[in-house]
């Protein structure tokens, strides 16, 4: 097991691990070290470092512009809360106020961040303390530095950012479609391919939400613009290929579901579909050379697939089977058209094109107040963990203040910097945070035992920054492990080497941890139940407009499904399952309750999926098309669960179609004894995927779902 975990480990640190970063952080530390050292300042350089340790803390991501902009009010928020960490310095119950206050603003101010609290806190104790003005002054050139040295590619890397997000979604198509490939040739038994599926699908939107995300801070501070950019029309494109491949995948489903798919036919489906992977994957190599050229040829995609008749004769199972594969190979067809238009887009790289004009940025106390007010009064998990750290935090220096502990100062950070939105998220986080905490700090008192010259010191808080940063996205124990000796020796020089201090800070890492994990399991340990009403009401409203939706297709009232729905759709199941995930790590959490919002994201991830494949199929069947009234009564049933309001009475009994579905098979047998054309290869594949989808229905109004709320 242990193999098993430290093999897991190495895996994730060759992958994730950030070694530029690293270097940069510990550049960044070590280069105002080495300066005080041959100055014979050090304690001076230390609040140097401390300013660009804090800045590298933040860890700004994004597009250069953003990330400067970031780092120019981290750097304006180290400096002032270095100069108040000055003018406490010295009187404890003024520390203690200037927490209080601090520390509600830090957490729920994005810009703010923890590091204002931290900054306060690893000034005020360094013996002996600095002037205010000196603080400040050292610790923002210490962060104007690293700030240097983060921004430094920026005019070479200046697209970056956006062709790795772009490319990371085509890479999360490729990975779609390749299992859609996988699920023809080995089909997986239903649980494991529908949590599969789930998780393909999900990193395929998030990594398209993202890229639109990233493009948008490329565009922040500028006006309304209409005209369609390249980015845009990549991102566009991402959409398309998605919710193709989720029709696709539907199609495949119904047609495998009716058995006796001939070999050949497979084959067929398989290399179409593995040549559209390839695809992808050459279009994600060509965004992130930002720069294409040729980075290799794209492998042909069949244009036409055999017939799947196991028969060479017109029976009707034959016919029908022959018009559902119709359906899967036109999706293949515009797959691959789609792949097309987006390589195209590309050309020959990646443009931002032309600014819009800038936007005035507009300032409203008014919507900030509103805001808070709203949050306050709905008890939003925001303010409860703002509330609970303020508390736990402020607690945590009164007692240090009152008891006057030696190295007291990590009780109050590590409870900042342990608790999180639950309680078993805090409960492991303190874990990490004590073990790795006295690990590392055995491990520097070794050290500075066996060397504890200032040249050791500082090469040592070097290498421990480079290590830390680097390593820090990969495993907080990890970067526990370097974090606390190089705090240590960053906050006071005076007493390294010895085994009593090294102690000391052990138990004082214990203690915060202890004083996180109580307040964590009895201040406000559960409010996520509180939410689920408005979640699920959303959901399944969210659920029932996009039905009504693909009802309004199959009508003939509308061309397609509306991008927004979808969008909507998307969303609210990922609210629900963030909040599901809330209530697991709250303690004592409900495994009934748990279940039964499990069952609410994968039906509604199933009915979305569906109403994609049926939408992509159904234009323009006509106003009297059975496929339509299916759809409207569908909308109908999940109308009602949303209005039910946690009253398993109010929930209607199962949808009842049996006469739409017999209508909807008569036509379909009219049509294939008349040979029906376009009309029966739209139609053929509806009976299995709209009675999946009136069971997904069934399962959201079911009255054990109904009362989650």
């Amino acid at each position: 097991m242990i193999a098993g975990r430290m093999g897991g480990l190495l895996t994730r640190i060759r992958e994730q691990a950030a070694p530029f970063y690293g270097l940069a952080a510990a550049l960044g530390i070590g280069a105002p070290l080495l300066a005080g050292l041959l100055t014979g300042r050090l304690a001076q350089a230390t609040l140097a470092g401390i300013g660009a340790f804090l800045l590298a803390f933040t860890a700004p991501t994004g597009p250069y512009g953003t990330r400067a902009r970031s780092l120019a009010v981290s750097i304006v928020v180290i400096a002032l809360g270095g100069a108040v960490g000055g003018l406490v310095a010295g009187h404890r119950w003024a520390a203690v106020a200037a927490v209080a206050v601090i520390v509600p603003a830090a957490v729920s101010l994005s810009w703010m961040r923890p590091t204002a609290v931290l900054a306060v806190l690893l000034t005020a104790v360094r013996p002996p303390p600095g002037h205010p003005l000196e603080n400040m002054a050292l610790m923002a050139s210490g962060g104007l530095w690293l700030a240097v040295l983060l921004l430094v590619p920026w005019p070479a890397r200046r697209l970056r950012p956006l062709a790795g997000s772009l490319g990371g979604t085509a890479d999360a198509i490729a990975a779609l479609l390749d299992f859609v490939g996988g699920e023809l040739k080995n089909p997986a038994p239903a649980d494991a391919r529908d949590s599969a599926w789930d998780r393909h699908h999900k990193r395929a939107v998030t990594a398209v939400r993202d890229a639109s995300t990233t493009y948008r801070l490329y565009r922040s501070g500028e006006g309304e613009d209409r005209r369609s950019t390249q980015p845009n029309q990549l991102i566009d494109a991402f959409h398309r290929l998605i919710w193709t491949t989720v029709g696709l995948h539907a199609q495949l489903a119904a047609l495998t579901a009716r058995g006796g798919v001939p070999d050949r036919w497979r084959s067929a489906a398989e290399e179409a579909i593995a040549a559209l992977a390839e695809r992808a994957r050459l279009l994600s190599g060509a965004l992130t050379r930002t720069h294409p050229g040729a980075g290799g040829r794209d492998r042909a995609v069949p244009r036409a697939l055999p017939s799947p008749t196991a028969t060479g004769r017109d029976e009707p199972e034959d016919a029908v089977a022959a018009a559902m594969a119709g359906q899967a190979g036109r999706s293949i067809r515009r797959l691959d058209d789609t792949l097309d238009s987006a390589r195209h887009i590309l050309g020959d790289g990646l443009r931002l094109g032309p600014r819009a004009r800038p936007r005035r940025p507009r300032v409203r106390p008014d919507g900030w107040a509103a805001a808070f007010g709203g949050a306050v009064r709905g008890r939003s998990a925001l303010f409860r963990h703002t509330a609970r750290v303020a508390v736990l935090v402020t607690l945590a220096t009164a007692i240090s203040a009152a008891l006057r502990l030696p190295h007291g100062q990590w009780l109050p950070v590590t409870v900042l910097l342990s608790l999180r939105d639950t309680f078993r998220q805090t409960l492991t986080r303190v874990e990490q945070r004590v073990f790795g905490g006295a690990a590392g700090a055995a491990v520097a008192a070794v050290l500075l035992a066996l060397a504890p010259s200032p040249p050791h010191i500082v090469a040592l808080m070097t290498v421990f920054a480079a290590v830390g940063f680097a390593v820090r996205s990969v495993s907080f124990a990890l970067w526990s492990v370097c974090s606390t000796p190089l705090v240590m020796m960053l906050m006071d020089l005076s007493h390294l080497s010895s085994w009593d201090v090294a102690l000391q800070r052990i138990a004082m890492v214990a203690a915060g941890g202890a004083i996180a994990v109580v307040g964590a399991r009895l201040l406000w340990p559960r409010g996520a139940a509180q939410e689920i009403p408005a979640r699920t009401a959303e959901l399944l409203s969210a659920d029932a407009e996009l039905t009504r939706a693909a009802a309004a297709v199959a009508g003939g009232q509308a061309p397609r499904l509306p991008h927004d729905r979808l969008i909507a759709v998307s969303a609210a199941v990922d609210g629900v399952a963030k909040l599901r995930s809330r209530l697991a790590g709250e303690p004592s959490s409900d495994p009934d309750r748990l279940d039964r919002l499990d069952t609410l994201v994968r039906a509604s991830r199933h009915l979305r999926d569906r109403l994609v494949a049926v939408a992509g199929a159904a234009e323009h069947l006509g106003g009297d098309d059975p496929v339509a009234r299916i759809l409207d009564r569908a909308a109908d049933g999940i109308e009602r669960a949303a209005a039910a309001e946690g009253s398993p009475a109010a929930a209607r009994s199962r949808l009842d179609l049996a006469g739409e579905f017999a209508a909807l098979d008569d036509r379909i047998a009219s049509l294939t004894r008349r040979g029906g054309g376009a009309e029966l290869r739209r139609l053929a594949a509806f009976p299995h995927t709209l009675g999946a989808l009136v069971d997904d229905v069934n399962e959201l109004a079911a009255p054990e779902v109904v009362l989650v709320r």
